[in-house]
């Protein structure tokens, strides 16, 4: 574009290389200069139209979800505190939601042979799982609207993300029967305490990550 233009050339790169780079063409200098101009406004509208409307709608999507990960792990604490008898005060339940914060409380033995997580597992009742359940289904709600109305191009985050909904989607079947127990023992820990049956201990919310990699 510049190259093409009739406008007078800066003085500072007379006598340079630049003023042999920016050397209009012998001809057809209006036609190229109009071309390049269609591309740079067209490349603008773009931006403007398309790829910054789509980039602050991911934005407030990703926010939007990390607010309703937040209350999901609140309200999942809160019923395992009732369900292990321990009172569910606001500062406790703030401290749970940190990984090793909520391993080091929930994996302390209350008896000589059970841990404090025995106990909620002990604990939930039909009311507490429904509950609990029913938060679940809440969220996948609000995970399946993300994956629809954002691109998430990130091969990994997809799937991961597809495989947590299904994981979701069968928790809706979850009892407090003890066969059903186990299933929401092991999604619960690890989402939770960061376990993966491949790593064990990650140190990390696994979910909150993939979330903020949308």
């Amino acid at each position: 574009m510049f190259k093409s233009s009739t406008d007078p050339r800066p003085e500072f790169i007379s006598g340079t290389l630049l003023e042999q780079l920016f050397k209009p063409f012998s001809t057809g200098n209006q036609i190229v200069f109009d071309i390049a101009v269609g591309i740079v406004v067209s490349l603008f509208v773009y931006v403007l139209v398309v790829r910054l409307p789509e980039w602050q709608k991911k934005r407030r999507v990703k926010a939007h979800l990390l607010r309703r990960y937040d209350d999901l792990k609140r309200q999942c604490i809160t019923h395992f505190l009732w369900a292990c008898g321990q009172p569910a005060a606001s500062d406790l339940i703030d401290d749970l939601q940190e990984i090793e914060k909520f391993k080091e409380f929930f994996k302390t033995k209350v008896t000589h042979d059970q841990d404090r997580w025995h106990a909620v597992l002990n604990g939930l009742t039909d009311e507490y799982v429904t509950a609990i359940v029913r938060e679940l289904d809440m969220f996948r709600g609000e995970l399946d609207y993300a994956l629809t109305s954002v691109d998430v191009a990130d091969e990994k985050v997809f799937s991961f993300m597809r495989n947590f909904t299904q994981v979701l989607q069968r928790s809706r079947y979850w009892s407090d029967r003890e066969d059903q127990l186990k299933p929401l023992s092991q999604f619960m820990w690890s989402a939770f305490a960061g376990w993966s049956f491949v790593t064990g201990y990650t140190g990390k919310d696994s979910i909150a990550e993939m979330i903020n990699a949308i």
